[in-house]
């Protein structure tokens, strides 16, 4: 699978300075939940180690949800990792 040049730990930051909360919770698996209080936005990823590379198809997952709930466009999103 393709991997993306920017860690989950950079994406855990990113995140999380755009307002999301995130918890530990068992689902398939040891994953991590994102919560988005002000817009609803839930984003599920698997637990991977912080300096494990991003899926590409996690990093596509995260920017059309950002930009669906308005709270990030993909550039924006972008610049911030």
């Amino acid at each position: 699978m393709k991997r993306a040049e920017v860690s989950y730990g950079q994406l855990d930051r990113v995140l999380r300075s755009l307002g999301f909360t995130c918890r530990v919770v068992m689902k398939d698996g040891e994953a991590r939940r994102y919560e988005h209080a002000q817009s609803g936005a839930l984003i599920l990823l698997p637990a991977y180690p912080e300096d494990d590379m991003v899926l590409e198809y996690h990093l596509v997952m995260v920017r059309v949800m950002l930009e669906n709930f308005g709270i990030a466009d993909p550039t924006t999103f972008d610049a911030k990792l």
